[in-house]
């Protein structure tokens, strides 16, 4: 209930959607009386999670550490599906990403002892002849614990040229660790939208430890940029082929050098050198005579992570690399009519290298997952309904052992091929809020059938 009141005051919060920077937002309508939903996936939120990722170094398992840390020795067997299990239907995911205004959350039991989590809320105002807004990002699962609070000053449509600016500085408890970006493009609705995006990642970290030398601060460890930490990304979304929409997107952050030090004298300083380069593109095509859509969807992430000395010998190195690619079907059987049936059907695939991980119990190298999914959600009352999924995960882990040891026992414990159900009940309230609650069973216990409960709430206004 707590989190569903938390909602119900996302008046006061959240974020502009890229989309939205026209005036009120493609998506949007009149206040409180937002349109119907259209149905449809989008890779926005999927690009955006990796800049979020690399941007909370707080959110990450080691704050000094790479880039993504997948750390799948934080991980389970059934982690995917779990996650999964827990994301919202594929088929709102447009609608989320064209609108500026509103709220999403997902909580899913992982063990006896706590919940997966994810917490999304975006609101924006006019001001003048700018926007203003507000955007919060929260998520809790095993590798990832990140709260971002991101402003939107935005300049949409500027003179009816269809350019726009915005400026999105990224509020944090931790001096260093503040963000800002800023975006400049063109749009036309229905048509084109093209941006360029930089990502200023901590550029308030030497200011701060020059303040707190002056003052004599103790810092059990002290980081001090040696350059300017830049990100750069330019993003195309194109609508001008009939039934067909396209996104395309390329980054990186260039190279990056920082000095650490620390108060244990025990620990020798280091210089650490980050670099990335990121992509992805996806297709979507919409039958033009049935409530039918097929996409297909891929992104590549390649982070580095270096340490040296000061004479600039290296001391280790930490690529990352991660490949996600997905092909998916949404269908809307009797859509608008009571006993509406949504279908939707994904196959995924990841790819994670890893060649520097090392743990106790053996290394990860090498990790693959295929995962397929079939969820349907049927309405037999305008409001009342019900969700039924079924998931299958294969994983295939790869490493090397501990010493002593014949095979990585990490990896071995990650291995294997997993079935799940899920069921729900659904509830739906016009075109402002879908709420659905249910559990899951294990299809490869028998003797531990129920298997991790949880709900999802998606909010429009």
């Amino acid at each position: 209930m707590a989190l569903v009141a938390l909602g119900l005051a996302a008046g006061l919060l959240a974020a502009t959607a890229p989309s939205a920077l026209l005036g009120e937002g493609e998506g949007d309508g009149p206040r409180f009386s937002p349109p119907q939903i259209q149905p449809g996936w989008d890779m926005q939120e999927q690009w955006d999670e990796v800049w979020r990722r690399f941007q909370d170094r707080n959110g990450r398992p080691d704050a000094q550490g790479p880039l993504l840390q997948p750390s799948p020795e934080l991980q389970r067997p059934e982690y995917e599906l779990t996650l999964a299990q827990a994301q919202h239907p594929f088929i709102l995911e447009r609608d989320w990403n064209t609108r500026t205004r509103g709220a999403r959350v997902f909580l899913n039991s992982d063990d006896e002892l706590s919940f997966f989590n994810q917490v999304r809320i975006k609101e924006r105002v006019p001001m003048g002849i700018a926007t203003a807004g507000i955007r919060f990002d929260r998520t809790q699962v095993r590798e990832v614990d990140s709260n971002i609070v991101r402003l939107n000053f935005a300049f949409p449509d500027i003179r009816g040229s269809g350019a726009f600016v915005e400026i999105r500085p990224i509020a944090r408890f931790e001096k260093p660790d503040l963000d800002g970006e800023l975006v400049v493009g063109w749009a036309r609705p229905g048509l084109l939208r093209v941006a360029a995006r930089a990502f200023f990642m901590d550029p308030a970290n030497n200011a701060s430890d020059a303040l707190a030398q002056n003052r004599a601060t103790p810092q059990e460890v002290r980081v001090l940029q040696k350059n300017l930490s830049l990100g750069l990304a330019s993003e195309l979304d194109l609508e001008l082929i009939p039934h067909t929409r396209v996104q395309l997107f390329f980054g990186g952050l260039l190279p990056s050098r920082t000095r650490l030090s620390f108060a244990d004298e025990a620990r020798t300083p280091y210089v650490r050198e980050q670099t990335a380069v990121l992509g992805g593109g996806w297709v979507e095509f919409s039958a033009p005579r049935a409530p039918v859509q097929v996409g297909v969807s891929g992104l590549g992430v390649q982070t580095g992570h270096v340490l040296r000395n000061d004479a600039g010998a290296r001391l280790s190195s930490t690529p990352e690399r991660e490949l996600r690619a997905r092909a998916y079907a949404l269908a809307q059987l009797g859509a608008g009519t009571r006993g509406h049936t949504d279908i939707e059907a994904s196959l995924a695939l990841r790819r994670t290298l890893l060649p520097a991980h090392e743990f106790e119990y053996g290394s990860v190298t090498r990790d693959r997952s295929w995962l397929a999914q079939l969820r349907a959600t049927w309405m037999p009352t305008r409001v009342f309904g019900l969700e039924i999924g079924y998931l299958i995960l294969d994983r295939l882990a790869e490493g090397e052992p501990a010493e002593g040891k014949a095979v990585s026992e990490l990896a071995d414990y990650l291995t294997g091929t997993n079935h799940r159900l899920h069921t729900r009940l659904a509830f739906v309230f016009g075109p402002h809020v879908r709420f659905t609650f249910g559990v899951g069973w294990d299809l490869d216990d028998p003797t531990n059938r129920y298997d991790q409960g949880g709900f999802s709430l998606s909010m429009r206004w």
